[in-house]
């Protein structure tokens, strides 16, 4: 029976620690899914991509696409990179509905609901005469950044876009594991 209940815990903690983690940094198994990606644009250009899932804040995608960036970089046997292009962007979207609700006023409810996967902002309006009605609403946010850059080789430019390929890896590095301590 201990086991049993050891068991139980150890896999709730599981759970609990899956549903609240966001996107992995990884590469994404085919386009639009979650993870990186980069297309070869010439010899020393690409355009770098990573997709989060709902759980990924827009910071978070962006210093993943970056640290995808800094490694390609240096995989191609480059020292730094160059920015041409910086597109992060967000999709939205809500689900829910409403039924029958003929009363003005009321009161409004947001809270989060987690799942394994992710987590869901659920809106719920109250009459404040009941009247047979309540409407729901969850909106998801997933955050897509998109870099195009231009790899060299020493001297670096003396421009704010321009990033020293090593210097940028450890460091993003170095914080992609503080934040999932």
């Amino acid at each position: 029976m201990r086991l049993h209940l050891v068991l139980v815990a150890l896999l709730s903690t599981a759970v609990v620690a899956c549903s609240s983690s966001g996107t992995v940094y990884k590469p994404a198994e085919e386009r639009g899914a979650y993870g990186y990606t980069e297309t070869e644009l010439g010899a020393d250009r690409y355009r770098v991509t990573f997709t989060g899932n709902s759980r990924t804040d827009k910071e978070t995608v962006n210093d993943y696409a970056m640290l995808r960036a800094a490694e390609l970089t240096l995989q191609s046997g480059y020292n730094w990179f160059h920015l041409v292009n910086r597109d992060t962007e967000g999709k939205t979207r809500t689900t829910g509905g409403i039924s029958a609700i003929n009363d003005f006023g009321g009161h409004t409810s947001v809270y989060r609901r987690c799942g394994l996967v992710s987590c869901d902002t659920v809106v719920t309006q109250t009459p404040s005469r009941i009247s047979g009605g309540v409407s729901t609403s969850t909106t998801r946010t997933n955050y897509q950044a998109s870099l195009e850059i231009k790899m060299g080789k020493n001297p670096m430019p003396d421009d704010a876009e321009a990033y020293n390929a090593q210097e940028l890896a450890s460091t993003l590095r170095r914080w992609i594991g503080q934040k999932a301590k």
